[in-house]
């Protein structure tokens, strides 16, 4: 596995790995990278070095998770990063295996296999946006009023009124792995539905769960391993400020 460094060029780290194109986007760096290095593509968009070296690197070897590194960033950088994910699974990559899905119903022999497969994902899609919804609209908010509590060493008044008996443990204790009921769709693609004519999309709507998978498994590592980690040392902090702040 090549350790990623500051001088590689950017579109050949893309080239070795076009899956890095997912973090490029979350981080908003627009392709057109010409001869550029990767610290050179970074300082142009104001991204950090170490922040964009860090995710790419675990991205790509699932043997690599600097946790204690991870912690030393700031959380406003991690939050964005999520929030750009979410953003690309519900406006893009969701509503793209559904409309696979449509397509292959009529191709299917078993008409009841394919209205199953259609009510599980969707079933899916109503469960994931659940998921997401308590993030943007609690978790990360909370986290945010923590952060911004602590920077001016000054409870906010919307920590005070909103989240006066909220904790991270909320999150945790109803935290569910979205990507564990793609595997029982794979399965049931893999196992009990006969492949339509149009094999060819039948095989890439199986590549596109599986890369579906990979991804929503790194996203909860870095929520999981990061963001809640980070959160709890906020929350350790913020223990303190509210003792002074009687």
């Amino acid at each position: 596995m090549m350790v990623i460094h500051g001088d590689i060029k950017m579109a050949d780290l893309i080239m070795g790995d076009i899956n890095i194109l997912a973090i490029i986007q979350r981080l908003n760096i627009p392709l057109g990278f010409k001869e550029k290095t990767v610290s050179e593509v970074c300082i142009e968009h104001n991204v950090d070095i170490q922040f964009f070296i860090q995710l790419t690197q675990s991205y790509r070897d699932k043997d690599y998770f600097p946790k204690d590194h991870f912690l030393t960033f700031p959380v406003e950088w991690i939050i964005d990063y999520l929030r750009n994910s979410h953003k690309c699974y519900v406006e893009h990559r969701i509503p793209t295996i559904e409309k696979q899905i449509i397509e292959l119903e009529n191709n299917i022999q078993n008409q009841n296999s394919s209205e199953l497969l259609l009510r599980f994902f969707r079933e899916y899609i109503q469960e994931f946006n659940t998921h997401i919804e308590i993030e943007e609209k609690i978790v990360f908010p909370y986290t945010i009023e923590i952060n911004k509590s602590i920077k001016d060493n000054q409870l906010t008044t919307t920590l005070k009124k909103r989240y006066s008996n909220y904790h991270i443990e909320d999150y945790v204790e109803a935290h569910n792995n979205i990507e564990e009921k793609l595997y029982d769709l794979k399965n049931i693609l893999i196992k009990y539905i006969p492949p339509p004519t149009t094999n060819c999309k039948y095989n890439t709507l199986i590549f596109d769960l599986f890369r579906l998978e990979n991804d929503l498994k790194d996203h909860s590592d870095i929520e999981d391993k990061v963001l809640i980690p980070k959160v709890h040392l906020l929350e350790k902090k913020l223990k303190k400020l509210k003792m002074e702040d009687k």
